[in-house]
């Protein structure tokens, strides 16, 4: 009988750490790439992450077959002139979200070696977490936004 209740006392134990220790908490939505003229090399990705743990994540890397590299790039503004500023990683808090979008942070994907992605394509985006979690995830090519104008106009 003992022998018994510490199988499912183990077993129980188990399928509750499942869900935490299988990256369940993390999840992707609306991710797009800008479509840029068929001479840029660059482009640029964005997406929002939710993070429904309570633990702080982190995104410190982003891979693209077609694309040399990526990297994390925030938008600054200051005394009137934008620049991007690469950044190491992304936060995203526990509990809350990480918006990746025009003006903000995004994914600056270079050095281009596929045919030029045109709206209606899709590209195919491998987030890489501080833990080692992968998560991969398909992005529309759209010249304004996933269904439609941001309203922005980011040139790299």
């Amino acid at each position: 009988m003992n022998r018994l209740a510490c199988t499912c006392a183990g077993a129980i134990a188990l399928a509750l750490a499942l869900p935490l220790s299988a990256g369940e908490g993390l999840t992707i939505h609306g991710a797009w790439v800008r479509e840029m003229p068929p001479v840029a090399d660059n482009a640029a990705g964005y997406l929002r992450i939710d993070n429904a743990t309570e633990t702080e994540r982190h995104l410190v890397a982003v891979e693209s077959e077609g694309y040399a590299r990526a990297e994390i790039h925030e938008s600054i503004e200051e005394d009137g002139m934008a620049r991007m500023e690469h950044r190491e990683r992304l936060t995203v808090p526990a509990g809350g979200e990480a918006v990746l979008e025009p003006g903000g942070y995004h994914i600056m994907l270079m050095g281009r070696d596929i045919d030029p992605p045109r709206a209606g394509d899709e590209l195919e985006l491998e987030l890489i977490f501080d833990d080692g979690e992968r998560k991969t995830v398909t992005a529309e090519v759209a010249r304004h936004g996933p269904g439609g104008d941001s309203g922005h106009n980011m040139e790299h």
